[in-house]
């Protein structure tokens, strides 16, 4: 994680490494699939309220067996995802500074005000960070909630398979604390809408950011990089520089 000045125009900083890149498109796949085969799953509207004979079933491209297979698919790739950016989390150092809200800097604070005068177009530029303080606590918030996904569909999982492995050590103690098998599909499917809604205000801001702002939110997770103008180093750039570094370029700057 190095920053350096590019061209004596921008500060340069290597953010994300090829695998989180590649964690973040799928575990994105993984949830839209998961989004779409889950409600199709609670309200098989694609065939209406005629439903097949189970001998014709698999005649038929949409069979709720092959939406529930893909379901769970989708769900193992989703939880092993989830396990990957754990593990990265504490291995490597940005990773975990780039997420945690840091409500001890002084720049949090007044970052979050900026910000939030930022996107109500009330002022025309914010605080230069590389992570701003709504994104931090907005992605602790969203990992909670896949997290409360993985928990409940597993639960639900176990199941269909009283005897099995997540019928044993998840769905009898989970089902146990919700009370009842409604419960737990009810808020499976409220949480999955509060993260759907969540993706497309991501999306939004994302895009946002980066041609409006010219901020390079998207070309971060592609590239890898982020760019900031010279003499706009972020108050955060000890999260993915050393502190040595980021005193020099500010003494630059």
């Amino acid at each position: 994680m190095v920053a350096n000045v590019v061209k004596k125009a921008f500060y340069r900083f290597y953010l994300f490494q090829p695998g989180l890149r590649i964690w973040h498109w799928i575990q994105f796949l993984a949830i839209l699939v998961l989004f779409i085969t889950g409600l199709y799953i609670g309200d098989p509207f694609f065939i209406g309220s005629i439903g097949w004979e189970a001998n014709d079933a698999y005649a038929h491209v949409l069979s709720m067996d092959l939406i529930r297979l893909i379901h769970f698919a989708a769900g193992y790739i989703l939880l092993f995802a989830f396990l990957y950016r754990i593990f990265l989390m504490f291995t490597k150092k940005s990773h975990f500074s780039l997420l945690i809200p840091k409500f001890w800097k002084p720049w949090f604070w007044k970052g979050i005000i900026e910000v939030l005068l930022f996107y109500a177009f009330i002022k025309k530029s914010h605080l230069p960070l590389i992570r701003n303080p709504l994104a931090r606590i907005a992605y602790v918030f969203v990992l909670l909630l896949i997290f409360f996904e993985i928990w409940t569909g597993f639960a639900m999982y176990g199941l269909s398979d009283p005897s099995g492995f997540w019928a044993k050590f998840v769905s009898n103690w989970t089902l146990a604390f919700f009370g009842s098998e409604y419960e737990l599909h009810f808020w499976h499917h409220v949480v999955a809408w509060v993260i759907a809604i969540f993706v497309i205000v991501h999306v939004y801001m994302v895009f946002f950011n980066d041609f409006i702002a010219k901020e390079g939110e998207l070309s971060s997770m592609t590239a890898g990089v982020k760019y900031f103008p010279e003499g706009h180093l972020p108050e955060d750039c000890d999260d993915v520089a050393s502190q040595k570094e980021c005193k020099k370029l500010r003494e630059q700057s």
